[in-house]
């Protein structure tokens, strides 16, 4: 379970910081699958980073079961959860499957020293994503979309119970989004797994999540996107003479 305990984000500076977003309290249960939500810039991917724990609280916690993530060891963080971040620091010269078994170095000293089922669990995510074809392909040579799907076979490899996700659909066709929102869904379904991830595609996870949390101005929703809607939340995310939100048909739509 992840817990959020009256967390507060946001940047400090030269004894200055400033707030993004104030006084989160929920819990997360294990198996469920949470979208961030919430206009540019209100602080969608800041939030992420301090659930992973790169990102120090400005006030609050976040604790998954007893531990909390800012006093846990990098290591024992990356044996619990596996990040994906929209920055990305790798070599274009890696091969497709290095990069996915950077994924076991948590449970290996290096990566020439995987034991047998370290490889078959890459061979397993590699078939469950269908990117057999990306595996031996330089990081250089694809496509970003290519590339994020890479990065998801690096977290699931890592094989922990939280996965984080920052804008995970970006640089995806209409297709390859719902080929790989299918798969999140799966790993929720079949593995237990808690999946949090940050979108700008706020259609799509309405249609998806168990669970949102959704970023406004001076204040945070959370709940399922039924419950949300219920309360009328949405309405308040976009300026409604710009962006409207139709409960009926459960999507936003563009003023014209």
């Amino acid at each position: 379970m992840i817990k959020l305990h009256k967390l507060t984000t946001g940047y400090s500076s030269k004894g200055a910081s400033k707030e993004i977003s104030s006084a989160l309290d929920l819990s997360i249960e294990k198996g469920t699958l949470v979208g961030i939500l919430g206009s540019n810039g209100i602080g969608k991917s800041t939030l992420l980073k301090t659930i992973a724990g790169f990102e120090k609280p400005l006030i609050g916690s976040v604790q998954i079961d007893e531990n909390l993530v800012h006093e846990m060891r990098p290591m024992d963080r990356a044996q619990c959860m596996s990040v994906v971040l929209t920055e990305r620091k790798l070599s274009g010269d890696l091969l497709g499957i290095e990069v996915i078994r950077l994924g076991r170095q948590p449970y290996t000293n290096w990566i020439g020293s995987q034991a047998k089922e370290d490889d078959q669990l890459v061979s397993k995510i590699i078939a469950q994503l269908n990117i057999g074809q990306l595996a031996e392909q330089t990081l250089k040579t694809m496509s970003d979309g290519e590339i994020q799907k890479i990065l998801l076979g690096r977290a699931l490899a890592q094989d922990t119970a939280i996965v984080l996700l920052d804008e995970p659909s970006s640089h995806l066709d209409l297709y390859n989004k719902a080929l790989l929102f299918q798969q999140i869904k799966q790993r929720v379904k079949e593995d237990q797994k808690t999946i949090l991830f940050t979108s700008h595609d706020l259609n799509t996870a309405i249609q998806i999540c168990d669970k949102i949390i959704l970023l406004v101005k001076d204040r945070w929703e959370y709940g399922t996107p039924d419950e949300l809607i219920q309360k009328g939340v949405f309405q308040s995310v976009f300026p409604k003479e710009t962006v409207g939100f139709d409960p009926l048909q459960k999507q936003f739509r563009i003023c014209v």
